[in-house]
Order: structure tokens, then C-alpha cells, then sequence
């Protein structure tokens, strides 16, 4: 990340004489920070064990004078529904009950929980009715991605999922990713409302981290091919000088 924050700065430096100019007039150059938020749907081998989740996230990227965009970003993956079977099958009780250490029945939900981080580069398409600083946009990115099942227990205490024995039950995955984005971006001409939507995808190939699973006694095969698709939307903040008057964005 050192070596993003200094190429991001490099970049301001070289492009400040790009500022001082209006959105709607002109092409900027414009380092950012953006937070963003979606929801999505997995697939491949990651649509066997999870469905449907929710993700949130940020990142830095720098827009440059010919509507290139280059930067870094990171998203939190949680939510996600469990859908393999079997998951603590070792731990239930012949009624398919789970009991804690003060021998109740635990209130235990499980869920998906993950993370990726993509470097990113992509290219903004003006529209004709648009300023030439908002249109379509194409980001593409590389990186990794991990993911595994999270147990959240809201009463007393469950040995068998805490450390070190969760990490027999939480099928923790890593692997790498590809990134896709397509939307559309747009910078208002007066500069203080700044967004972005569109559809998110990602394929990764990855492979299991644990050396056997406690439930099943067996280990996870890999690689596997885990993917999703998400609708994404998301706030900017930018970084650049309007030309009258002068304050920064």
C-alpha cells in the first residue's frame, strides 16, 4: 500500500497544472478516494457454498487528462448465504441440535464472509449530453481474493469454534482474481456531487488453506473456480481545484 500512497502522490505532482480548470469545460486530472457498496450473487464453485451476500469497500485511483483511470481498491465481502450442507455436521446432537459449553442449544447462524483487492486500470467514454468528465466507464483489475465460513454466536461460549478449532470448520479459500467494471461515472459540473454505479465482476482461481476439515475428515479439493456478480454503487471524492473560486474538493 506504501507503494500505491507514493505513485498516487507522483502522480499529483506531475499532473497539477491540469487543475485550476471547470468539469464541465474541461478534461481534469483528478486523484480520488471513493467508497462503495453492492450486493451480488456467487458462482462456479463458489455458488456451491454461498448465495447471495453484500459487500462494502474503498480505494484510491487517479483520473488522468485523457480519461484513464489507474488505482487500487478493496472490498469486504459479508452475508453471504450457506448453502453447503454438512458444515459442523460432527458437533450436532441427533436432532440436528448444536450445544454450547453451558449445555444450551446455542444460537449459532453461519454465514459467508470474504475479501478482495485488485489493482485496477480502465478508461471513461464521454456521452454527447454529458460534461467530458462523466460517461461510461471500464475499469479492469488483478489481484487475490479469500473467502470462508463465519460462525456468529450471540450467546455463551462454543470451544469446538473458537481457535485453534475453528479453522477445521471455516473452509478458509485464497486465490487469484480477475476484476471487471462497466458503468457509468459522473463528476457534476459544480463539483460536489460525484458517483458512480454499475455491474461488478470478479473470477478467481483459488485453492483451499486448511489440511483437512473436522466435520467431514476429508480435505478440500482445488484449484476451484469461484466467481460473483454484483450491482455496485459508489461515492467520490475528488481531489482537484475549481477555477473560481479557489478552494480544493
Amino acid at each position: 500500500m506504501g507503494c500505491i500512497c507514493a505513485l498516487f502522490i507522483g502522480f499529483v505532482a506531475l499532473e497539477c497544472d491540469a487543475q485550476g480548470r471547470s468539469v464541465r469545460d474541461s478534461v481534469l486530472f483528478s486523484p480520488y478516494m471513493q467508497v462503495h457498496g453492492g450486493v451480488g450473487a456467487s458462482g462456479g464453485d463458489l455458488g456451491l457454498r454461498f448465495g447471495r451476500g453484500g459487500h462494502v469497500g474503498t480505494g484510491i485511483h487517479v483520473k488522468t487528462t485523457k480519461n484513464w483511470f489507474f488505482g487500487a481498491q478493496g472490498s469486504f465481502g459479508f452475508g453471504m448465504e450457506l448453502k453447503e450442507l454438512g458444515v459442523l455436521s460432527n458437533l450436532l446432537t441427533p436432532t440436528g441440535q448444536l450445544i454450547d459449553n453451558e449445555g444450551q442449544v446455542a444460537l449459532l447462524t453461519l454465514s459467508g464472509k470474504g475479501g478482495w483487492f485488485t489493482i485496477d486500470a480502465g478508461k471513461l467514454f464521454p456521452l454527447a449530453n454529458t460534461n467530458p468528465n462523466s460517461g461510461i466507464l471500464v475499469m479492469l483489475g488483478v489481484g487475490s481474493v479469500h473467502h470462508r465460513v463465519h460462525f456468529e454466536n450471540t450467546e455463551n461460549r462454543i470451544t469446538q469454534l473458537e481457535e485453534p478449532y475453528v479453522s477445521g470448520y471455516d473452509r478458509l479459500t485464497w486465490g487469484v482474481a480477475a476484476r471487471q467494471f462497466l458503468g457509468y461515472w459522473h463528476m457534476s459540473n459544480n463539483g460536489l456531487v460525484n458517483w458512480f454505479g454499475g455491474v461488478e465482476l470478479w473470477e478467481a482461481r483459488t485453492w483451499p488453506q486448511r489440511p483437512m476439515n473436522f466435520d467431514t475428515l476429508t480435505a478440500d479439493e482445488g484449484p476451484r473456480f469461484d466467481a460473483m456478480a454484483s450491482l455496485q454503487m459508489g461515492w467520490v471524492f475528488h481531489i482537484y481545484k475549481r477555477s473560481n473560486p479557489e478552494h480544493w474538493y
